[in-house]
């Protein structure tokens, strides 16, 4: 088994083990966790991306930098650090972003 593929179970693994205890310790009335996953649920995104980065071996990867400048700009809005209405504004904006920057990438040749 190569180390990438170790990793990338690894994290999962514990992942899973650690969402798991945490809705059992809120079966068990020690924690809020429900209120906490409304609240907290964008980090899922962050967690996903760096996850893309740990299995490319810390190489630049567009999906994994999108994944956690997504998750961050939702939880900012979640944590009230951009007011809501913002987004109103910006999803438009990140359309526009993302079709200039298809057509205008630079192409890679493969050999």
């Amino acid at each position: 088994m190569s180390s990438k593929s170790s990793d990338g179970r690894i994290f999962w693994g514990l992942f899973l083990v650690i969402i798991g205890a945490l809705f059992l310790l809120e079966q068990l009335g020690y924690l809020h966790f429900r209120e906490i996953m409304a609240t907290y649920w964008p980090v899922i995104l962050i967690l996903i991306g760096v996850s893309i980065y740990i299995g490319n071996g810390f190489k630049r990867s567009n999906q994994a930098l999108f994944l956690i400048l997504l998750g961050a700009f939702f939880q900012a809005i979640k944590l009230h650090l951009i007011e809501r209405y913002a987004w109103r504004y910006l999803w438009p904006l990140l359309l526009i972003i993302i079709g200039l920057w298809i057509i205008i990438k630079p192409r890679v040749k493969k050999s």
